[in-house]
């Protein structure tokens, strides 16, 4: 029997954004980095992709004010049926105030993300 070894295993993240221009660059770093990326077209389609697939990761980008409360829901509905869920943000400064509940908050940065990422995902091991 072989067991994984959870440091070799690629970390499968599901990204849904309310702004789809944002969405090409972060995805693209994330796949150069060598994460596995699944695009949810919006944070509804997010939560069933989840509900078949169980990612490692999920990452909601926030990009409007107005959209908090939409993800918020969305992320509280993933961590009440697994708490263990590990649930992120990718939003500006202005809106890490505003009420996002979940397990990280990112900044947008293409370049860093993975880092950070990898970075907090360590931790948790």
């Amino acid at each position: 029997m072989c067991i994984e070894d959870p440091f070799e295993r690629t970390p499968r993240i599901l990204l849904s954004s309310d702004n789809h221009q944002r969405v090409s660059p972060l995805r693209n770093a994330l796949l150069r980095a060598g994460f596995t990326v699944d695009l949810a077209s919006d944070y509804r389609h997010l939560e069933l992709l989840w509900h078949e697939l169980r990612h490692d990761v999920v990452l909601f980008e926030v990009s409007h004010a107005g959209s908090v409360e939409l993800a918020t829901q969305s992320a509280i509905r993933i961590k009440r049926q697994d708490a263990k869920q590990f649930v992120a943000y990718l939003a500006d400064a202005s809106l890490q105030a505003v009420g996002l509940i979940g397990d990280a908050i990112f900044s947008r940065d293409a370049q860093r993300l993975p880092q950070a990422l990898r970075k907090v995902l360590a931790e948790q091991l």
